[in-house]
Formats: C-alpha cells, structure tokens, sequence
C-alpha cells in the first residue's frame, strides 16, 4: 500500500520537475530577445559608449546575441569590423559562422578570402559552407574562384547551386570539365541551368555538344538555359558580345 501511495508523489514530483525546466526555459528565451532587442536600440545610436556595450555580448552564451552583436558592429562601421567577423567566423556555433560569411562577403575584402575557402571545404555545417561560397562569390578574384571550383563536388545541393553560380559570375572557363559533370548528371536542375549559363559564356567549342545534349534535358528549365547558352556560346565565339540568358518565366 505503501508503494501505492508513493506513485502520485512521484507524479506530482516530475509535473513540478517539468514546469520548472518550462519556466526557466521561457525566461531564457526572454532574456536572450531583450538582450537582441537591447543590441537594435545601441546600433540605433552608435555612440562609442554604445558600441562598448554591442561589444561586450559578443562573448554572450547565446549564439543568436553573438550573432546579433557581430552583425551590428559590422553594420556601424567600426574600424575593426573585418576583424570581428573573421573571429566570429571561427565560433563554435555554425550560426555565428554563417553569419560571419556573409559579413566578410559584404565587406568584399579579397584578403578574406582565405579564410572562407576554409570554411568552404572544411566547415561540417553545410549552412555555413554556402554562406561561405556566396560571400567569396561577391569577393572574387583567384583564390575564391579555385575555392568554388572544389566545392562544385560539394555532397551538399545548395553548396554546389552557390558554387556554380559563382563560377558563372566570376570566371565560368576555370572549372569546365566540372561543370560539364554538373550538367549532364546533378540531380538537382537549378545546378543544371547555371552549368549550361556558365558553359554557355565559355565559348568553348568543346563545350557546344553538352549543350545540345542538354536541349533534351527532362527539364523545362534547363532546356531552355541550354538554348539560350548556345546562343550566347555563339555570340562569345562571334565577338558579338553575351546574350540574356533567361530561364523561362518561372526558371531559377
């Protein structure tokens, strides 16, 4: 009888367990939102004593009000913003990472762009790795080109779209054979349309019955980037300049 009696104390012990955890859990969260609301407030008025106080939640437990932090001393300005992103760029956290990407590609600094092929071919957050390969997409030059160009064999779908679309912006000749591979076999057919823009504005002969071999892709998409890239394979091999090369009214 004894025992019996025990089981609605030991419920009542583990409702009573449950609301704490749920109440120390909210008060957490509203914490963590003061505090990122509390950081707008100071990049509202960036005086030096403000910046001080931004600065002082970029060690913060929660990732979000790193983040947050970090963002906002970059959006200010401040003479060390390139420094602060390219620590948070090395947080644990791979949200703080990403944003840190991004950060470095919005200052557009090429000597960044060693560090986010870093984070393009080793970071395990695939998250983090297409804000890398986006942000050395706006940075360009030689290293972020040969960075994307490892990435276009990246297992994950949204990495080799951003590696292929930086390709096609930045120097579409460098990794032909790689986008060839893309066109003819990636599953996913966005990467498929920016490999045939990109062979398209190679010019490459060698190139062109890829090309053609794409007009009978499955895809609507595809076949039509893949005959607006043989137009544009024959303005480029013409002197007459690059075409459009529009998807379709609905295309990527």
């Amino acid at each position: 009888m004894q025992q019996k009696n025990c089981f609605p104390c030991r419920k009542i012990l583990i409702a009573v367990s449950v609301l704490s955890m749920l109440i120390g859990f909210f008060a957490c969260h509203q914490d963590r939102n003061e505090r990122i609301s509390g950081i707008y407030a100071l990049q509202a008025e960036p005086t030096l004593e403000n910046q001080q106080k931004i600065r002082d939640l970029l060690n913060d437990p929660n990732r979000d009000v790193r983040a947050t932090a970090v963002n906002a001393l970059v959006s200010i300005g401040v003479d060390d913003a390139a420094e602060l992103a390219r620590a948070a760029l090395a947080d644990d956290d791979g949200f703080v990472r990403a944003t840190a990407a991004k950060l470095l590609g919005d200052l557009g600094d090429p000597a960044n762009a060693d560090r986010l092929v870093v984070r393009l071919s080793e970071d395990a957050d695939p998250i983090v790795r297409r804000r890398a390969a986006e942000a050395l997409s706006r940075i360009g030059g030689e290293t972020a080109v040969a960075g994307l160009a490892v990435a276009l064999s990246d297992p994950i779908e949204d990495v080799r779209l951003a590696a292929t679309r930086g390709l096609r912006e930045l120097d579409p000749g460098y990794a032909k054979p790689e986008l060839a591979r893309l066109l003819l076999e990636d599953p996913n057919y966005e990467i498929r349309v920016q490999s045939a823009r990109a062979l398209g504005l190679t010019g490459d002969p060698e190139m062109l019955p890829l090309l053609e071999a794409a007009l009978e892709d499955p895809n609507e998409f595809v076949r039509a980037s893949a005959a607006n890239a043989l137009r544009t394979h024959k303005a480029v091999r013409e002197g007459a300049g690059v075409e459009s090369d529009p998807a379709g009214p609905a295309g990527p």
